[in-house]
């Protein structure tokens, strides 16, 4: 305990939830603590999703800044801190993707291809894309939410695992029996799908 404060010893005992309380109550070694503990996972979240160093620091910030603001409202047994760090830089991220659309010079733009052309395959995605959200919605919440953040948030199954608050063993668990589901469900639509 060289160099730290009886305080700051107690603090870093803590668990997440009781962080997030003392943070609540505006105890600022608290907040430093969970910075402290989650500040690498959150970057990583960020740079992973937005592929620059600089906007990742930024959206960490904007995450840790809602830390401070909404940890009275956090209730405990929710779920896992990590998971609403995950979350909520997640949205941050996809804020500043929004903010990072370019605008196009008008001179620039060029004519638009014929709509019909089109449409029949934009049709065929469409309903794809509408019975795999049905068969999504099949899954038990950790199975889609595990889907979801392997397949489609293009997550290392380590930090999806971290991110749910499980092992990778257990997630790895999840994931086949969400798959198994999956393909249940989706032979029992493919008569439907070859119509298309």
């Amino acid at each position: 305990m060289y160099g730290h404060t009886l305080g700051e010893h107690l603090v870093a005992s803590q668990t997440d939830d009781e962080l997030l309380a003392a943070i609540g109550r505006g105890d600022q070694a608290a907040g430093a603590e969970i910075v402290r503990r989650h500040l690498g996972y959150v970057l990583h979240i960020c740079n992973r999703k937005l592929g620059n160093r600089a906007e990742a620091e930024e959206a960490a910030q904007d995450v840790f800044a809602s830390v401070w603001k909404n940890a009275g409202s956090w209730q405990s047994g929710q779920a896992k801190v990590t998971t609403w760090l995950f979350r909520v830089a997640s949205n941050r991220c996809i804020d500043i993707l929004r903010r990072r659309r370019p605008t196009a010079n008008l001179d620039e733009i060029s004519e638009p291809s014929d709509p019909s052309a089109n449409a029949e395959e934009e049709l065929q995605i469409a309903d794809r894309d509408r019975i795999i959200r049905a068969a999504l919605d099949t899954l038990t919440p950790d199975q889609k939410q595990a889907i979801e953040l392997v397949y489609y948030k293009d997550l290392k199954q380590r930090e999806a695992a971290e991110g749910m608050g499980l092992s990778v063993a257990a997630l790895e668990s999840i994931l086949r029996r969400a798959r198994a589901k999956l393909h249940q469900t989706l032979a029992a639509q493919r008569d439907p799908l070859e119509m298309i």
